[in-house]
């Protein structure tokens, strides 16, 4: 299945959406994508329309996304009407099925759970989730630990950090937990992930 894009066409739209800081984020998730990619086995292909396109929402006001996500028929949970910032993936990936014609349902659902993960999601939604914390624009000290690490250990227990991570921001920061976060990382801890 095509991707429907090639990476300049990407690379142009992009430049025109989101800010330069946000640019080189998107850069920097496709880096560390592609880097990872043989360890989840996927395709080179399938990295850069999803890393490049994953924050393509994220500058919106949270009014727009709520708008946005009533236009496209997204349905919003309670977490996502208190925190509507958590919706800017599921309405990227409704942008970029609208104005790119990106198709292929394993980029949509890359770029829809990159925030928040999720359980039962294919490898590249997994990895993208993962790249978004680890890129090398990420200074804080849990994501270069966790980027080193990534090539050591074992992709689902490389996931099973960034989860445990992602919640423990959410808490500090006294953000709400979105359940499929917590469903997510609870997969993972049944499967015998450690």
């Amino acid at each position: 299945m095509s991707t429907g894009f090639n990476r300049n066409d990407i690379i142009s739209y992009l430049r025109e959406h989101v800010s330069e800081t946000r640019f080189q984020h998107c850069l920097g998730v496709e880096e560390i994508g592609l880097q990872l990619a043989p360890r989840f086995n996927l395709p080179q292909e399938l990295i850069p329309p999803a890393a490049l396109l994953h924050d393509l929402c994220r500058e919106y006001d949270p009014e727009l996304l709520l708008k946005l996500a009533g236009n496209f028929g997204i349905v919003i949970d309670d977490i996502e009407k208190a925190e509507p910032l958590l919706l800017h993936g599921a309405v990227a990936a409704a942008t970029v099925r609208k104005e790119l014609g990106i198709e292929h349902p394993e980029i949509l659902e890359a770029i829809t759970f990159h925030i928040t993960g999720a359980p039962n999601i294919a490898a590249l939604a997994k990895l993208i989730f993962i790249a978004d914390f680890i890129e090398p624009g990420r200074t804080y000290i849990v994501s270069r630990q966790l980027r080193e690490e990534a090539f050591r250990i074992e992709p689902e227990s490389l996931l099973l950090k960034v989860y445990n991570h992602t919640l423990m921001f959410v808490l500090n920061q006294g953000y709400l937990f979105h359940p499929r976060t917590v469903a997510g990382r609870n997969e993972l801890i049944m499967k015998g992930i450690r």
